[in-house]
């Protein structure tokens, strides 16, 4: 007896831990981004990018190499027969760059970090739209589940009358063939909206950096959200907030500090030595100070390259600029579709609603027949499910826009 109590305390125990494991994690969208932030593989692998350009600045601010040069002995042999084998020579050389050359490449190399980091920002942009819209269609399809269920109770209700008017010889087979018709495609309807519901969870798991089938649930509503936009002032945010025009402005300075360094580089390149001989007939050190001097073109190539590199990049991020604003233009007047969208979407759904309740009365009572009460209730299914495609396609809208400027316009902290 008391084996028995214990097998069944432990079997208890053992449902209850994997009740705990096993429990669906109730994700919400702020999770849910800092998550992507955090382990995102494509944010670690842009990271990874910023640690590589802080490594070039520590090349770049270390001295050049050193050259160091032993002479031992020589070939010939002496009258004994035999060749020198002591060290004879030993020099060390080390080369400085013309004055200021070295400062410039630091700072050339303090932009790229900083063009790192810009990436950082980019790439993360592209990520927050990404699970902002797989988590929007998540609920969206969750939502078009529901009302599948809900179109499906309907139909089998209408067939289950279908059927007993067959039966009493009230409704022809045509009529029974229709609702059977009828009720399969929505039966269908609700395994296609299972299947999206899935694969968005799926893509979901993928941009947090996880397992595509690790468990979890949404608790969270599609909601309405207000649009107040001024172009301009989204303009001059995307202007000055966008990483990719952040990334060539600091390209454009990069490139004039480049111009400056090859017009440094025509100055002489001073280096010291120090040289220790130790030869039968010379034991001596001598210290040599010396300079190489570009005589033959004056780096004449060098600045005229440097020159037209500049010239081009101010070019192209007067380009990138403009190709920004476009994006904005584009994104803003989509997100303004959508919002009219939406609202004539509204509604249609208060119509919707109500006509799905006067149709199912009229039937009842006799009042329509049964091609009008099908085409009725198609009509509103497809209506409510447009009211929620269009409050998703609005909310994209929205954050479309915001990765457009690079700025929460939901006043949030995740793009800064």
């Amino acid at each position: 007896m008391k084996i028995k109590v214990i097998i069944c305390a432990v079997i208890l125990f053992q449902c209850f831990i994997s009740t705990i494991v096993y429990a669906e994690e109730t994700l919400t969208l702020d999770k849910a981004l800092v998550t992507a932030y955090e382990n995102n593989p494509r944010m670690t692998e842009v990271r990874k990018g910023v640690e590589a350009a802080k490594g070039d600045l520590i090349t770049v601010r270390a001295l050049p190499a050193p050259e160091v040069e032993f002479e031992i002995g020589g070939l010939k042999k002496n009258e004994n027969g035999k060749r020198r084998t002591n060290l004879d020579k030993v020099g060390i050389q080390q080369e400085f760059e013309p004055f200021g050359v070295r400062g410039l490449k630091s700072k050339i190399a303090r932009n790229e970090i900083l063009i790192q980091e810009e990436s950082v920002r980019a790439v993360w942009s592209e990520i927050y739209l990404e699970v902002r819209e797989n988590y929007n269609k998540i609920i969206l399809h969750k939502k078009q589940m529901d009302l599948a269920s809900d179109n499906l109770n309907i139909l089998r209700q209408f067939y289950s009358r279908v059927e007993v008017s067959f039966q009493s010889g009230k409704a022809i087979k045509n009529e029974l063939q229709r609702a059977k018709i009828e009720l399969l495609g929505a039966e269908i309807g609700y395994l296609n909206a299972e299947k999206e519901f899935k694969v968005d969870k799926a893509k979901l798991n993928l941009l947090l950096g996880r397992e595509v089938d690790t468990p979890f649930d949404i608790k969270e509503e599609l909601k309405e959200e207000e649009l107040q936009l001024d172009f301009k002032e989204l303009t001059h945010l995307a202007v000055t907030q966008r990483p990719d025009i952040k990334q060539e402005e600091l390209t454009l300075d990069s490139k004039g500090r480049n111009l400056t360094k090859e017009q440094l580089s025509r100055l002489p390149s001073p280096f010291v030595s120090f040289e220790r001989t130790t030869t039968d007939d010379e034991n001596d050190s001598a210290i040599t100070i010396g300079m190489t001097l570009p005589l033959w073109d004056f780096n004449q190539g060098g600045v005229k390259k440097a020159k037209a590199e500049k010239e081009a990049q101010k070019a192209k991020v007067e380009s990138v600029k403009r190709e920004v604003i476009l994006d904005v233009y584009e994104d803003y007047l989509a997100a303004e579709l959508a919002h009219r969208q939406f609202e004539l979407l509204k509604k249609s759904l208060e119509e919707a609603n109500e006509l799905l309740r006067l149709t199912d009365l009229r039937y009842s009572e006799g009042e329509i027949d049964f091609i009008n009460f099908l085409d009725q209730v198609r009509t509103a299914n497809q209506t409510r499910i447009k009211y929620y495609e269009g409050l998703f396609s609005f909310i994209n809208a929205i954050s479309r826009l915001e990765k457009a400027v690079y700025t929460s316009l939901r006043k949030e902290e995740y793009l800064k």
